[in-house]
């Protein structure tokens, strides 16, 4: 951990080892700075970048996993914590070009956006989904709604969005053969 430290001295507000993970804790504001040091210091493979959403906190943690392909077991993590009104940070796709298309699904998914990011279209939802709606957001809720066929068949439930923040997800009724 004292490598790590070392690197991201000035940057890092603490270092801390999770499960085996030096996971670097840094503020918005200096992301780009400290992916840069790790870039330059071999730290060239970008494995992905996750988003959890905390709102009992009232915050976004986005935590980039990083590691050297010439030495894939040497795994760290840049973590920064955003509010989760206004979740904003810096993209790094440009310092790993494998960001771009990882920020584009965690800015669909949970709405944060990545300054910089110059694509952040729909990857995974339909370009019709609603503005502000995220489905990794922990108070997003789905409606079962049977799908009936005209077809015999068993029913197959379709999941639907319900698009009012904090309503009740609830099954629909009937279903069998159509």
């Amino acid at each position: 951990m004292q490598e790590l430290e070392e690197l991201l001295a000035g940057l890092a507000q603490r270092v801390e080892e999770r499960q085996g993970v030096k996971v670097a804790i840094v503020e918005p504001s200096r992301l780009r700075e400290a992916a840069e040091r790790l870039r330059e210091a071999g730290y060239d493979y970008l494995l992905m970048v996750s988003g959890v959403d905390e709102p009992k906190q009232g915050r976004m943690r986005i935590v980039y996993h990083i590691t050297r392909s010439s030495n894939p077991s040497e795994l760290v993590a840049l973590e920064v914590m955003v509010p989760r009104d206004d979740p904003r940070v810096p993209s790094v796709y440009d310092i790993y070009p494998a960001a771009q298309i990882q920020e584009r699904e965690e800015h669909e998914m949970l709405g944060i956006v990545f300054e910089g990011n110059p694509d952040l279209r729909h990857l995974l939802l339909p370009e019709d989904w609603p503005e502000g709606v995220y489905p990794l957001r922990k108070d997003f809720h789905v409606a079962e709604e049977p799908y009936i066929s005209s077809k015999p068949s068993k029913p197959i439930w379709v999941l639907k969005p319900e698009l009012k923040p904090g309503g009740e997800a609830g099954a629909g009724e009937g279903g069998g053969k159509g």
